[in-house]
């Protein structure tokens, strides 16, 4: 399952305007700020450009094609964990404003007394934003005793902080309510539903030779192929709350137009609409920041969707070098995914062309 392809100006899209941003990402692949991009930009429910640049690797990888795979990192947050939430919230087996003490009866955590699933969801738990869960003993057992014993920073409620280790906790408490892995139940209640047959946790040995390469993982001085980039999603065994999807541009096109037709796809339906609005548009106070169920919003900074989106967009963004930005104002979603942790584990080039990136395809929008 494919969205249907069309020529720019038939969606308002200016197609020099859209040349000019494939040629940032051509500057920044010779400039050795990754080895391979691919972008896809739709709207108006059809794809309006979409392109790969480079190698899945070194120079005796393959050459990066549309339908390459990427380590998704972060983006796993918003299209595996907090869409896999919803889904749950809406069939009644939990609710936003629960105490995570109720998903951990046999556990002591008075530290966690205070904190909803909501909190969670929105990162304003109180957790710190990471900690070395995979050092000591690199087990999934050892990992998650570490994480649920880990204390507060502030008061649930108080702040903005963007906390892997919020979501690695709510993918533990989709796995309780739901009774199977994160992994599986996102497969079973979104990627196979709307045909994203590429996207999944731990890939197969199979699609090694379309998965692009990363590298620099702390413990790890390799390169990397079908193996998550995430230290502490590795230590749990390649599925965490925070990280581990793998997907395609296409793949992750299928969804993001599923949740710009208010959670369907054709006549698929993962979500309500009312769980959308929630999942796009801000649900803590501004004054604190920009965050939805799963995705960031304006005023966040973390949100990568340059200076000319509108202020209804969306988005997120992951480690390896991975990004979705969705804005219903103008019907239109922008995905940009490269291997840019290959070459280097910080980034600042990067993090800046991404931004110029979207600038661009932006300034294309012509009505």
């Amino acid at each position: 399952m494919r969205l249907e392809q069309t020529e720019p100006a038939a969606v308002g899209l200016d197609s020099e305007r859209l040349e000019a941003a494939r040629a940032l990402l051509k500057k920044g692949l010779d400039l050795g700020e990754y080895t391979c991009a691919v972008y896809l930009i739709g709207r108006k429910g059809k794809v309006a450009a979409c392109g790969s640049l480079g190698r899945l690797g070194d120079e005796t990888s393959a050459e990066a094609t549309l339908d390459s795979i990427f380590d998704m990192a972060s983006v796993t947050k918003p299209v595996a964990t907090a869409t896999s939430l919803m889904i749950l919230l809406e069939r009644g087996a939990l609710h936003l404003n629960q105490p995570v003490t109720d998903f951990f009866p046999g556990e002591r955590l008075p530290h966690l007394a205070g904190v909803t699933v909501k909190q969670l969801v929105t990162h304003t738990s109180g957790l710190p934003a990471w900690r070395d869960l995979f050092s000591e003993d690199g087990t999934r057992e050892g990992a998650i005793e570490r994480l649920l014993h880990t204390p507060l920073e502030n008061p649930p409620g108080t702040k903005h902080v963007y906390s892997c280790l919020g979501y690695i906790t709510l993918g533990l408490i989709i796995e309780k309510v739901s009774g199977m892995s994160l992994a599986d139940f996102a497969r079973e209640n979104i990627f196979v539903p709307l045909g994203m047959d590429d996207s999944q946790f731990n890939p197969p040995a199979e699609k090694y030779a379309r998965i692009a390469w990363t590298a620099n993982a702390r413990g790890r001085e390799r390169p990397i192929v079908g193996e998550v980039h995430d230290e502490n999603c590795h230590a749990m065994g390649g599925n965490a709350g925070n990280a581990g999807l793998f997907s395609t541009a296409p793949d992750l096109a299928l969804y993001a137009q599923c949740l710009l037709n208010g959670g369907k796809f054709e006549s698929t339906r993962i979500l309500s609409p009312l769980s959308v609005i929630k999942m796009l548009t801000n649900q803590i106070n501004q004054s604190i920041g920009g965050q939805s169920y799963g995705f960031f919003t304006p005023p966040n900074d973390m949100l990568p969707g340059g200076d000319l989106f509108s202020h209804r967009c969306a988005g997120h963004t992951g480690f390896t070098g991975t990004s979705l930005l969705i804005d219903p104002e103008y019907e239109i979603f922008v995905i940009l995914l490269t291997n840019r942790v290959y070459k280097k584990r910080e980034a600042p080039d990067f993090l800046r062309r991404r931004r110029w990136f979207h600038n661009i395809v932006a300034s294309a929008i012509t009505g």
